[in-house]
Protein backbone atom coordinates (compact mmCIF):
# COMPACT_ATOMS: atom_id res chain seq x y z
CA UNK A 1 0.00 0.00 0.00
CA UNK A 2 1.09 3.57 -0.62
CA UNK A 3 1.67 5.97 2.26
CA UNK A 4 -1.46 7.74 3.43
CA UNK A 5 -3.83 4.79 3.18
CA UNK A 6 -5.76 3.27 6.02
CA UNK A 7 -8.42 0.86 7.22
CA UNK A 8 -11.34 1.81 9.44
CA UNK A 9 -12.21 -0.67 12.19
CA UNK A 10 -15.79 -0.53 13.43
CA UNK A 11 -17.88 -2.95 15.45
CA UNK A 12 -21.36 -4.27 16.02
CA UNK A 13 -21.32 -2.89 19.57
CA UNK A 14 -19.13 -1.40 22.24
CA UNK A 15 -16.84 -3.81 24.11
CA UNK A 16 -16.76 -6.15 21.12
CA UNK A 17 -12.95 -6.31 21.06
CA UNK A 18 -12.09 -3.73 18.39
CA UNK A 19 -8.91 -2.62 20.13
CA UNK A 20 -7.60 -6.17 20.44
CA UNK A 21 -8.42 -6.79 16.77
CA UNK A 22 -6.55 -3.61 15.82
CA UNK A 23 -3.46 -4.94 17.55
CA UNK A 24 -3.87 -8.32 15.83
CA UNK A 25 -4.21 -6.71 12.39
CA UNK A 26 -1.23 -4.46 13.00
CA UNK A 27 0.78 -7.57 13.82
CA UNK A 28 -0.46 -9.04 10.54
CA UNK A 29 0.68 -6.02 8.54
CA UNK A 30 3.93 -5.28 10.37
CA UNK A 31 6.20 -7.91 8.68
CA UNK A 32 5.65 -6.40 5.24
CA UNK A 33 4.11 -2.91 5.66
CA UNK A 34 4.80 0.14 7.80
CA UNK A 35 1.76 0.36 10.04
CA UNK A 36 0.43 2.70 12.71
CA UNK A 37 -2.75 3.25 14.74
CA UNK A 38 -5.18 6.07 15.31
CA UNK A 39 -8.10 6.34 17.74
CA UNK A 40 -9.94 9.55 16.76
CA UNK A 41 -12.12 9.64 19.88
CA UNK A 42 -11.31 7.95 23.19
CA UNK A 43 -13.57 8.13 26.23
CA UNK A 44 -12.76 6.56 29.59
CA UNK A 45 -9.30 8.15 29.69
CA UNK A 46 -7.36 8.48 32.92
CA UNK A 47 -5.18 11.30 34.20
CA UNK A 48 -1.51 10.75 34.94
CA UNK A 49 0.44 12.39 37.75
CA UNK A 50 0.80 15.55 35.65
CA UNK A 51 -2.96 15.72 35.00
CA UNK A 52 -2.67 14.71 31.35
CA UNK A 53 -5.33 12.44 29.88
CA UNK A 54 -3.96 9.06 28.83
CA UNK A 55 -5.82 6.97 26.23
CA UNK A 56 -5.81 3.30 27.31
CA UNK A 57 -6.61 1.87 23.87
CA UNK A 58 -3.76 3.81 22.28
CA UNK A 59 -1.31 2.71 24.97
CA UNK A 60 -2.35 -0.94 24.60
CA UNK A 61 -2.03 -1.01 20.81
CA UNK A 62 1.27 0.87 20.78
CA UNK A 63 2.79 -1.82 23.02
CA UNK A 64 2.58 -4.06 19.94
CA UNK A 65 4.01 -3.48 16.47
CA UNK A 66 2.47 -0.10 15.64
CA UNK A 67 4.85 2.74 14.82
CA UNK A 68 4.48 6.18 16.40
CA UNK A 69 4.24 8.54 13.42
CA UNK A 70 3.31 11.86 15.03
CA UNK A 71 2.58 13.43 18.39
CA UNK A 72 0.29 11.19 20.51
CA UNK A 73 -2.32 13.97 20.38
CA UNK A 74 -2.43 13.48 16.61
CA UNK A 75 -2.99 9.75 17.04
CA UNK A 76 -5.78 10.39 19.58
CA UNK A 77 -7.09 13.91 18.90
CA UNK A 78 -10.12 13.73 21.19
CA UNK A 79 -9.69 12.38 24.73
CA UNK A 80 -12.34 12.46 27.43
CA UNK A 81 -12.38 11.22 31.00
CA UNK A 82 -15.97 9.95 31.42
CA UNK A 83 -16.49 6.40 30.12
CA UNK A 84 -19.63 7.26 28.14
CA UNK A 85 -20.79 7.97 24.61
CA UNK A 86 -18.50 10.41 22.73
CA UNK A 87 -21.28 12.97 22.23
CA UNK A 88 -21.99 13.11 25.96
CA UNK A 89 -18.34 13.20 26.98
CA UNK A 90 -17.66 15.99 24.47
CA UNK A 91 -20.71 17.95 25.61
CA UNK A 92 -19.65 17.78 29.25
CA UNK A 93 -16.18 18.99 28.26
CA UNK A 94 -17.58 21.84 26.16
CA UNK A 95 -15.98 20.40 23.02
CA UNK A 96 -17.39 19.87 19.54
CA UNK A 97 -15.97 16.85 17.73
CA UNK A 98 -15.00 17.95 14.23
CA UNK A 99 -14.82 15.42 11.41
CA UNK A 100 -12.53 17.71 9.45
CA UNK A 101 -10.16 18.03 12.41
CA UNK A 102 -9.97 14.24 12.61
CA UNK A 103 -9.28 14.10 8.88
CA UNK A 104 -6.40 16.56 9.28
CA UNK A 105 -4.92 14.46 12.07
CA UNK A 106 -5.30 11.30 9.98
CA UNK A 107 -3.44 12.96 7.11
CA UNK A 108 -0.59 13.86 9.45
CA UNK A 109 -0.36 10.43 11.10
CA UNK A 110 -0.61 8.50 7.83
CA UNK A 111 1.67 10.68 5.70
CA UNK A 112 4.75 8.47 6.14
CA UNK A 113 2.97 5.18 6.79
CA UNK A 114 1.61 2.58 4.37
CA UNK A 115 -1.26 1.44 6.61
CA UNK A 116 -3.01 3.40 9.33
CA UNK A 117 -5.47 1.37 11.38
CA UNK A 118 -8.23 3.73 12.52
CA UNK A 119 -10.43 2.47 15.35
CA UNK A 120 -13.92 3.83 15.82
CA UNK A 121 -15.74 4.12 19.14
CA UNK A 122 -18.69 1.83 19.82
CA UNK A 123 -20.83 0.85 16.85
CA UNK A 124 -21.51 2.61 13.56
CA UNK A 125 -24.37 4.73 14.90
CA UNK A 126 -22.59 5.83 18.07
CA UNK A 127 -23.19 9.60 18.26
CA UNK A 128 -20.29 12.03 18.10
CA UNK A 129 -22.58 15.03 18.53
CA UNK A 130 -26.27 15.80 18.35
CA UNK A 131 -26.05 15.70 14.55
CA UNK A 132 -23.13 13.41 13.66
CA UNK A 133 -22.30 9.77 14.28
CA UNK A 134 -19.44 7.34 13.87
CA UNK A 135 -21.01 6.44 10.53
CA UNK A 136 -20.54 10.04 9.38
CA UNK A 137 -16.87 9.82 10.32
CA UNK A 138 -16.53 6.52 8.47
CA UNK A 139 -17.99 8.11 5.35
CA UNK A 140 -15.90 11.26 5.78
CA UNK A 141 -12.58 9.41 5.96
CA UNK A 142 -13.47 7.22 2.95
CA UNK A 143 -11.39 4.28 4.14
CA UNK A 144 -12.00 0.56 3.59
CA UNK A 145 -14.00 -0.82 6.51
CA UNK A 146 -13.50 -3.94 8.61
CA UNK A 147 -16.32 -4.87 10.98
CA UNK A 148 -15.63 -6.63 14.28
CA UNK A 149 -18.34 -8.92 15.62
CA UNK A 150 -18.59 -11.97 17.90
CA UNK A 151 -20.07 -15.47 17.62
CA UNK A 152 -22.45 -14.98 20.55
CA UNK A 153 -26.21 -15.32 20.29
CA UNK A 154 -27.70 -12.17 18.75
CA UNK A 155 -24.70 -11.48 16.57
CA UNK A 156 -26.50 -12.29 13.31
CA UNK A 157 -28.98 -9.49 13.95
CA UNK A 158 -26.33 -7.04 15.18
CA UNK A 159 -23.94 -7.80 12.34
CA UNK A 160 -26.49 -7.56 9.56
CA UNK A 161 -27.92 -4.32 10.99
CA UNK A 162 -24.39 -2.89 11.00
CA UNK A 163 -23.84 -3.98 7.40
CA UNK A 164 -27.20 -2.49 6.43
CA UNK A 165 -26.36 0.85 8.05
CA UNK A 166 -23.06 0.95 6.16
CA UNK A 167 -24.77 -0.02 2.88
CA UNK A 168 -27.14 2.95 3.16
CA UNK A 169 -24.05 5.17 2.84
CA UNK A 170 -22.69 3.14 -0.05
CA UNK A 171 -20.07 1.45 2.14
CA UNK A 172 -19.42 -2.26 1.62
CA UNK A 173 -17.04 -3.64 4.25
CA UNK A 174 -13.99 -5.42 2.94
CA UNK A 175 -13.71 -7.73 5.95
CA UNK A 176 -15.46 -9.19 8.98
CA UNK A 177 -13.54 -10.31 12.07
CA UNK A 178 -15.37 -12.78 14.33
CA UNK A 179 -13.75 -12.25 17.71
CA UNK A 180 -14.51 -15.01 20.22
CA UNK A 181 -13.38 -13.06 23.26
CA UNK A 182 -15.93 -14.83 25.49
CA UNK A 183 -14.43 -18.26 24.80
CA UNK A 184 -17.74 -19.56 23.50
CA UNK A 185 -17.68 -23.26 22.55
CA UNK A 186 -17.49 -23.99 18.84
CA UNK A 187 -20.75 -25.92 18.98
CA UNK A 188 -23.70 -26.18 16.59
CA UNK A 189 -24.79 -22.60 17.42
CA UNK A 190 -21.32 -21.23 16.70
CA UNK A 191 -21.02 -23.04 13.37
CA UNK A 192 -24.51 -22.13 12.21
CA UNK A 193 -23.92 -18.48 13.08
CA UNK A 194 -20.77 -18.45 10.96
CA UNK A 195 -22.55 -20.28 8.15
CA UNK A 196 -25.35 -17.71 8.01
CA UNK A 197 -22.94 -14.78 8.12
CA UNK A 198 -20.95 -16.27 5.24
CA UNK A 199 -24.16 -16.76 3.23
CA UNK A 200 -25.37 -13.21 3.83
CA UNK A 201 -21.94 -11.66 3.16
CA UNK A 202 -20.52 -13.60 0.20
CA UNK A 203 -18.08 -10.91 -0.92
CA UNK A 204 -16.62 -10.17 2.50
CA UNK A 205 -13.32 -11.55 3.80
CA UNK A 206 -13.59 -13.44 7.11
CA UNK A 207 -11.13 -13.78 9.97
CA UNK A 208 -11.96 -15.87 13.05
CA UNK A 209 -10.06 -15.11 16.25
CA UNK A 210 -10.14 -17.33 19.32
CA UNK A 211 -9.70 -16.05 22.86
CA UNK A 212 -6.04 -15.01 23.32
CA UNK A 213 -5.23 -17.09 20.26
CA UNK A 214 -1.84 -16.74 18.61
CA UNK A 215 -3.24 -15.94 15.17
CA UNK A 216 -0.32 -14.18 13.49
CA UNK A 217 -0.37 -16.36 10.37
CA UNK A 218 -4.14 -16.05 9.89
CA UNK A 219 -4.00 -12.30 10.49
CA UNK A 220 -1.20 -11.85 7.96
CA UNK A 221 -3.15 -13.82 5.34
CA UNK A 222 -6.23 -11.70 6.07
CA UNK A 223 -4.22 -8.48 5.72
CA UNK A 224 -2.69 -9.62 2.43
CA UNK A 225 -6.18 -10.46 1.14
CA UNK A 226 -7.45 -7.01 2.12
CA UNK A 227 -4.65 -5.30 0.19
CA UNK A 228 -5.39 -7.44 -2.84
CA UNK A 229 -9.00 -6.24 -2.74
CA UNK A 230 -8.15 -2.54 -2.58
Amino acid sequence: MKNGQGIFITGTDTDIGKTYVCRVLIKGFAPWQTVTYMKPVQTGCRRDAAGMLKAPDFEYVMQGDALLRADPDDHVPYRFEPACSPHLAASRAGVTISLEHIREKFNRVSATTAVTIVEGAGGVLTPLSETTSMLDLTEHLQLPVVVVTSPRIGTINHTLLTIEALAKRGIEPVGLVVNNRQELPEDFIYHDTLRLLHEHLPGVLFLEIGYKEECTHKAEEFCHAIVERL
